[in-house]
């Protein structure tokens, strides 16, 4: 079965420090529903523009398959995990 291990090792310019940092990125999980595939994002990214505040929000990217590649994003911005369990129950899986 696949774990995040492989993904990280499938994908591996799309984990490295430098992306973390950039992305602001701060943990990472995997995740299935109805046979597919998701990477959840715990991230700050983007939310400091423009002079805001920081603020933890959670993302999905789905993973393929076949090759385990990271790709687009999925879903709205969730506020939490409970959200991201939520969206995955009701609209995940196509």
């Amino acid at each position: 079965m696949t774990d995040l291990t492989d993904v990280v090792n499938a994908n591996p310019r799309w984990f490295t420090n430098e992306q973390q940092v950039f992305f602001s990125d701060v943990h990472y999980w995997l995740r299935r529903k109805r046979g597919n595939l998701y990477l959840e994002r715990s991230t700050y990214a983007w939310t400091d523009m423009f002079g805001g505040p920081k603020r933890l929000h959670y993302r999905l990217n789905r993973i393929d398959p076949a090759t385990l590649a990271v790709g687009s994003l999925v879903g709205p911005e969730f506020a939490n995990r409970d959200e991201v369990s939520s969206w995955l129950i009701t609209e995940g899986g196509d």
